[in-house]
C-alpha cells in the first residue's frame, strides 16, 4: 500500500495523484494534490514572464538599440514638456513685465 508523499495518508489501490512537478513516483492524496496544484499554478503565473529571458540567445546589440531608443524617446518627451512649460512661463513673464512698464509710464506721465 502506498502513502501520500505530503501528509502520509494511506492510499488505496486506485487512489493517488501524480505530483505535478516530481512525477509519478510521488503520489498525493486528493487534498494534498489540490494544495500542491494551486501552489504550482501560482509559481507558473509568477515565473512565466521571465522564462524566455534566461534561455534566449545573446542579442546584446539589438537589446542595447531597443534600450537606447526607449531612453531617447523618454528624454525627447521630457524636453518637449520642459520647453512647453518654459515658453508658457516666458510668455507670462513678458506679459507681466509689459503690464508693469505700461502702468509705470501711465503713473509717471499722469502727474
Amino acid at each position: 500500500m502506498k502513502e501520500c508523499m505530503e501528509c502520509g495518508k494511506k492510499l488505496g489501490i486506485i487512489e493517488g495523484y501524480n505530483h505535478p512537478t516530481k512525477g509519478k513516483e510521488y503520489l498525493l492524496c486528493s487534498s494534498c494534490f489540490d494544495t500542491v496544484s494551486v501552489s504550482v499554478d501560482k509559481w507558473n503565473e509568477f515565473i512565466s514572464p521571465y522564462i524566455g529571458f534566461f534561455n534566449k540567445e545573446s542579442s546584446t546589440s539589438e537589446d542595447m538599440q531597443k534600450i537606447r531608443q526607449n531612453i531617447t524617446n523618454g528624454i525627447k518627451n521630457v524636453q518637449s514638456r520642459v520647453n512647453k512649460l518654459l515658453s508658457h512661463n516666458t510668455n507670462q513673464n513678458i506679459n507681466d513685465n509689459l503690464t508693469t512698464v505700461s502702468q509705470h509710464n501711465i503713473d509717471t506721465y499722469s502727474v
